[in-house]
């Protein structure tokens, strides 16, 4: 176990109700799903490495954006329908190849960007960070594509 970030695709309506209903939303929050045929937004334990990576790129996309949390617990985070089209913009023009010219598993582990396994794993790191990186943006694409806003999950 540890803690993973994810982002289901909601309408701006269901994001408008989620907000009105905090810090009450607890329940309707743990039960988003994405709809059959939505690209997954499941970042398992690359978020941090991936943050460090669009930080270090100078890209603009803040993974950790929480000007909307969603829940008393800040489990949960609004991302409007505005902020996922620009974050979809900014991965779109952001090849993995930008990122990965950042990835210096040495230094990710000497400033402990989370999981701390980047000495350890070498390469197959990376592979991991472009794997989830591929993830992030299909689901940005699509998001934006619809006009969707966004729920993120940390925990």
């Amino acid at each position: 176990m540890g803690v993973i970030l994810s982002f289901t695709k909601v309408t701006s309506e269901q994001l408008s109700c989620l907000i009105v209903a905090s810090p009450q939303a607890q329940e309707e929050l743990s039960q988003l799903e994405r709809t059959d045929g939505d690209p997954s937004g499941y970042l398992d334990k690359a978020w941090d490495g991936l943050r460090y990576l669009l930080e270090a790129a100078g890209t603009g996309v803040d993974l950790c954006d929480d000007s909307l949390p969603l829940d008393e617990d800040e489990e949960y985070y609004g991302w409007p329908a505005e902020l996922v089209g620009r974050t979809a913009e900014r991965l779109r023009a952001t090849p993995f190849t930008a990122l990965a010219a950042h990835y210096d598993p040495a230094a990710m582990d000497e400033a402990n960007i989370y999981p701390r396994i980047w000495t350890r794993d070498g390469d197959a790191g990376l592979g991991y960070l472009q794997f989830h990186y591929a993830t992030l943006a299909a689901f940005f694409a699509d998001a934006a594509k619809s006009g969707s806003a966004a729920v993120m999950h940390f925990g």
